[in-house]
């Protein structure tokens, strides 16, 4: 109701297989003179999809507001409530081993293809498209962390609220 950010009890998605990300953008031109006279590039958000074996019941119910029905059953309510998230997660391809978090993002509904069994058996994933707009009063939409940085070793624990680095007055 401030405007002060809140992070809820980090949540291990087990079974995480990728996350992919593209930042969104759109080019804005200004003409005079017959010509491009300005152009700047406005947006900040974040797009992409995060795949996993399979999403959990308890995800389903926290993070994409499922319900249970009275026969046992677990179901998707269409219109339900979906609480803003952040995500971290590490990049173990990344030669400086980076940890991420994003800040201020939605799920979308879980995508996963239903198919025979044809000569062998293969694993099916499942997908939801992710959107991360970014903390509203810093703007941050994304943070990356190397080791030694202050908030490498805590960030799955205790994830930092989004805060900026006062701006050097020398600069």
């Amino acid at each position: 109701a401030d405007g002060t950010v809140t992070l809820g009890t980090p949540y291990h998605l087990p079974g995480a297989r990728s996350f992919s990300t593209e930042a969104q953008s759109e080019q804005n031109n200004y003409y005079a003179d017959n010509v491009i006279y300005w152009s700047g590039y406005s947006g900040g958000s974040v797009e992409g999809d995060l795949t996993v074996a399979l999403f959990t019941d308890e995800f389903k119910k926290q993070f994409l507001g499922f319900r249970e029905t009275l026969d046992g059953g677990l179901g998707e309510v269409k219109n339900a409530f979906k609480p803003n998230v952040y995500i971290c997660f590490a990049t173990e391809g990344d030669a400086e081993q980076r940890r991420c978090i994003m800040y201020n993002g939605s799920f979308g509904s879980i995508t996963r293809e239903y198919s025979t069994i044809e000569e062998n058996k293969e694993p099916v994933e499942e997908s939801i498209p992710t959107t991360f707009v970014g903390d509203n009063l810093t703007g941050l939409t994304m943070v990356s962390y190397k080791p030694g940085d202050a908030g490498y070793d805590t960030l799955f624990t205790n994830p930092p609220i989004p805060t900026l680095k006062p701006d050097d007055p020398s600069i």
